[in-house]
């Protein structure tokens, strides 16, 4: 049975807030906890969701909003609740706007044309720990790396750790990663178990300084890895 997970809802339109909230209560796993208007409200429902032990697993976060974005605010989020996921939901699938939510700590991006289905996949992903993009965003972060030079690998320090405490099978993963691959991905074109895969991700996390998954893809790619 899917883990039963509690989402909030963060958007500045109160119509697209009620719509995606009625697609996802359909789903029998899924519970909206709270919804905001923006940022500053969304951080004020999600302290006074914590008081009632009901803070939320998945946060879908619109972009443009009023007094704090969705960026600021997922910055704010991940500052506060590192444990909670992000999903950026918006209608815009800038390459700016991608990269600043990646980097911000959210771990999904998708448009608002996506379907219930869609969403529900991207919840339960999400919740997991595992990044999820829409395709034409995924796209558009593929052309972002490709457009850029790079640079070759060297020792580099980042985030407090170092390029040279990972070892060979690190370095493996940590490439597949950042070019989207998920844990079973991983496992598969490695060759080793599912379990394997995850305490290498802990280590790798670990040795290069950074919180998330994504926070080590964006790092791969500075390491000279793609």
């Amino acid at each position: 049975m899917a883990e039963h997970l509690r989402v909030m809802i963060v958007d500045d339109q109160r119509l697209l807030c009620e719509g995606f909230r009625k697609l996802i209560e359909l789903e029998p796993n899924l519970e909206v906890v709270g919804m905001a208007g923006d940022g500053v409200e969304a951080l004020a429902t999600a302290e006074h969701l914590q008081a009632r032990g009901l803070v939320p697993d998945v946060v879908l976060m619109d972009v443009r909003m009023p007094r704090m974005d969705g960026i600021a605010a997922t910055r704010a989020f991940k500052e506060r609740w590192p444990e909670i996921r992000i999903i950026i939901l918006t209608t815009f699938d800038d390459r700016e706007l991608i990269q600043a939510g990646l980097q911000a700590g959210a771990l999904g991006y998708v448009l608002k044309d996506i379907t219930a289905e869609q969403l529900a996949t991207a919840i339960h992903v999400v919740a997991q720990g595992q990044v999820l993009l829409h395709p034409d965003v995924a796209s558009k972060v593929i052309a972002t790396f490709s457009s850029m030079p790079s640079e070759p690998a060297a020792p580099t320090s980042i985030g407090g750790g170092d390029m040279e405490q990972l070892t060979e099978r690190e370095r493996e993963i940590l490439t597949l990663l950042a070019r989207g691959a998920s844990n079973r991905e991983i496992s598969e074109t490695l060759y080793i178990a599912g379990g394997t895969v995850k305490n290498h991700l802990s280590n790798i996390l670990g040795k290069l300084g950074v919180r998330d998954r994504t926070q080590a893809a964006l790092k791969a790619r500075e390491l000279g890895l793609l």
